[in-house]
């Protein structure tokens, strides 16, 4: 999974020209939304990290930001299911690509979580802000 994540959020269409070639790792990347939405047949994930891009928007910097959040948002979703979710589930996150770039995404261990395949996905709402430190 590691390997088809960092292909994807390296690609141009995505982070890559934020990140280069070396986006978060999944580990690095916190799951904090999910939104089913089913007049799109859409399913959109929204990630937190703490690792900050390598080609930092000098206006980032200087405000001194030191988060960022993206949204991946998966289009012409097929085989949904939802058989549970929780903080467990947000924990675990896998992407994998069949052949002809369709998505296979695994939220969770798999007897509970979401499961569901797309042919597309694109990237929204990338935004860099600032985390208090605090827990």
């Amino acid at each position: 999974m590691s390997g088809d994540w960092l292909r994807l959020l390296a690609s141009r269409d995505h982070l890559g020209g934020l990140y280069g070639d070396a986006p978060p790792a999944p580990d690095a990347c916190d799951l904090f939304s999910v939104h089913i939405d089913e007049r799109q047949d859409s399913v959109t994930l929204g990630f937190d990290t703490r690792v900050l891009p390598v080609n930092l928007p000098v206006e980032w910097e200087e405000q001194g930001l030191n988060a960022f959040e993206f949204h991946l948002v998966f289009t012409g979703v097929t085989g949904l299911r939802v058989t549970g979710w929780g903080a467990a589930e947000a924990k675990e996150v896998r992407l994998s690509v069949r052949d002809g770039g369709v998505f296979d995404v695994v939220l969770g261990p798999g007897e509970s979580g979401i499961v569901f395949r797309a042919p597309a996905v694109r990237l929204a709402g990338p935004r860099a802000y600032l985390a208090s430190d605090s827990p």
